[in-house]
């Protein structure tokens, strides 16, 4: 019988379930559908201690993503040293960030050294969370860096700018890395701390900034080029070979062509609806009046001389 059919029982059941050690009970509790019953559940698998710990490691396969978490979580509760390497192996694998997140905080709470190097990889993560995380954890371990470099991936990873600044030319390897940041906020802010820091290695990595897809990083990039010693001749040659992420002028052509006033529209002009409106209106009475090829046969050429139009009216516009 699905769960769905008694869910005022299912508080209860986390209770029960746990005074009665019922480990399959509860691993099933980290499926359902409310929140707050899973935490529930987890809370009481990782109160159970080692018993749970093969349902759990079986648990962190599952296809949902609720469910892994929850399993994770208990591990970390339990503290013991024999999940570490499934904890590492959910950390750097896991293909949901919220997973691999939460597995970095566990490695931290159980206190196992061995979790330090995997950790240290992680400082070095694409995503920010894991990074964070892994920093935090680090700390828990009562890990210090061994070199400012290491100091320099701590600092950014905590997001503590001031510090990175500190470390100075430290710090540059590590900040070019960090090029990589989905976040294109992240990635402005490393092009300015590369600028204050002023370290002639950073001059490729200001240079790449200027080509970067976001228009946020490549101002950063054209603000802090002369910081990263770059010739500014070569300022507006490397905007140029950025992709562009304007309007596509043919989507827009092809758009006021099929329907008129669409492509206007899409290229960001209120009135192009208002356009497409009057037109569509003015197409279905030809139709009741003419029959329902003609009034296309006479639209098309027309629409063709406002696709063109279009195109170039988009091609000129500015995606800086």
């Amino acid at each position: 019988m699905p769960l769905l059919q008694f869910p005022s029982i299912r508080q209860a059941d986390v209770a029960a379930l746990k005074e009665a050690g019922d480990l399959p009970g509860l691993i099933r509790l980290l499926h359902d559908r409310d929140p707050k019953i899973q935490w529930q559940a987890a809370d009481a698998l990782g109160s159970l201690g080692t018993p749970a710990i093969p349902l759990l490691v079986r648990e962190l396969d599952s296809r949902h993503v609720a469910a892994r978490i929850g399993a994770v979580e208990a591990l970390g509760a339990i503290r013991d040293w024999r999940v570490v390497p499934h904890l590492v192996d959910v950390m750097e694998h896991d293909h949901n960030i919220e997973v691999r997140w939460v597995a970095a905080l566990a490695l931290g709470s159980i206190g196992d050294p061995r979790a330090i190097p995997p950790l240290l990889s992680a400082l070095r993560d694409r995503e920010r969370y894991i990074r964070s995380s892994a920093a935090t954890s680090l700390d828990r371990l009562g890990w210090t860096p061994a070199n400012e470099t290491e100091a320099a991936y701590r600092a950014i990873a905590l997001q503590d700018w001031d510090a990175v600044k500190q470390l100075g030319t430290a710090a540059t390897s590590p900040l070019i890395e960090r090029l990589s940041d989905p976040d294109p906020k992240t990635r402005a802010l490393i092009i300015d701390l590369l600028g204050v820091i002023g370290d002639p290695l950073a001059q490729q990595a200001c240079e790449a900034g200027l080509k970067d897809p976001d228009d946020q990083v490549r101002w950063a990039s054209v603000i802090t080029a002369k910081k990263c010693r770059v010739p500014v001749a070569q300022i507006p040659w490397g905007i140029s070979k950025r992709r562009r992420t304007g309007q596509n002028p043919w989507a827009a052509a092809i758009l006021n062509f099929l329907f008129i006033g669409l492509g206007y529209n899409y290229l960001g002009y209120w009135w192009g609806f208002l356009v497409f409106m009057s037109y569509t209106s003015i197409l279905v009475l030809a139709q009741l009046e003419a029959g329902p090829f003609l009034p296309y046969l006479i639209a098309y050429p027309i629409t063709a001389l406002f696709a063109v139009q279009t195109f170039y009216v988009a091609k000129k516009m500015n995606d800086l």
